[in-house]
């Protein structure tokens, strides 16, 4: 039971004083253990705020900060911002203290104009991804083995991608199989689609990143042959593609599906468009996952994980 009045607690932007109580409460919670390092340096939690890479807001009670998240903006796509690091003292639990702060960005981001809201929500995690649902989001991807654990697991940590659309944000209508209609649809119904043929929104054809453990391939250009080139990168690591939705797109991952690559949902992309996300070599483990959507991606990913490779050439 929380020592504080729920009353008490007021929501307000974050200012430069703030860095200080803020990088203290990360270290509270977590440790040493946090994912995002930035939070451990009062100096860049200032900076990304002035330099608005991120947008800071804190609840307090009695003068005492006892949560923080962040709208974090990133340059790729402008129109969209993820709720982050959404954190809540332990002593001021149970006062929906999460769920306020959640809100507020969200209502920020709404009179900002900005088109979408994501979320990563660890699987491990329950509160985060009851919290999603709450705010309204909806499930769009499952991340598998994404970061290593906060919370001190052995096992690396799966997220649950949620998009909260705030304006309206179609999907394209595409040929896709029957195989992955049944965590599709309910994205489908949520988001609605659209016919038109959007021009690509990337003029370069293949992007390749390496994080940690992880390497991220962005695929804009589906020529068969690029499609060969990710389908060949070595079968051991872990890779998480992104893929241009348009009419290649259905082909393109079923080809990737025969190198062993699993449908991961998607993710918005720029220019109000859309990423078809797929993943490789991911472990299997057990995930404790609320939303449907999520379990229906991980049972097809579990079943991927369990057939032979068929060749994709």
């Amino acid at each position: 039971m929380s020592k504080w009045n729920k009353s008490a607690v007021s929501v307000r932007s974050f200012v430069p004083e703030d860095a200080d109580n803020v990088s203290a409460l990360f270290r509270t919670v977590y440790g040493d253990c946090y994912v995002y390092p930035d939070v451990y340096l009062p100096s860049v939690i200032c900076r990304n705020n002035e330099q608005q890479r991120w947008h800071s807001v804190v609840a307090c009670v009695e003068d005492q900060i006892v949560g923080h998240a962040v709208l974090w903006m990133h340059a790729d796509c402008p129109d969209s911002a993820e709720l982050a690091l959404n954190i809540v003292h332990p002593g001021a639990r149970g006062m929906g203290i999460a769920t306020t702060l959640g809100a507020y960005l969200r209502d920020y981001a709404r009179e900002r104009g900005l088109h979408t809201l994501t979320i990563k929500q660890v699987s491990s995690h329950t509160q985060s991804q009851r919290l999603a649902q709450t705010l309204g989001f909806q499930t769009t991807g499952l991340l598998l083995d994404y970061v290593a654990s906060p919370f001190g697991n052995e096992w690396r940590e799966s997220v649950v991608l949620g998009c909260l659309p705030l304006q309206p944000y179609p999907l394209p209508s595409l040929s896709w199989p029957a195989s992955c209609r049944d965590w599709l649809d309910p994205i489908e119904q949520c988001f609605g689609t659209h016919s038109r043929i959007d021009s690509p929104f990337a003029t370069t054809p293949m992007a390749v990143a390496s994080h940690e453990h992880r390497i991220e391939v962005t695929l804009t250009d589906l020529h068969p042959d690029n499609v060969d080139e990710v389908a060949q990168m070595p079968k051991e690591r872990l890779i998480y593609l992104r893929l241009r939705l348009d009419q290649h797109t259905p082909a393109a991952m079923q080809q990737l599906r025969r190198a062993g690559f699993a449908y991961a949902g998607f993710m918005p992309g720029p220019a109000q468009g859309w990423y078809g996300l797929m993943q490789r070599g991911y472990k299997a483990h057990e995930l404790e996952l609320c939303c449907p959507i999520a379990r229906k991606l991980y049972q097809g990913s579990l079943k991927q994980y369990a057939e032979p490779l068929v060749s994709a050439f």
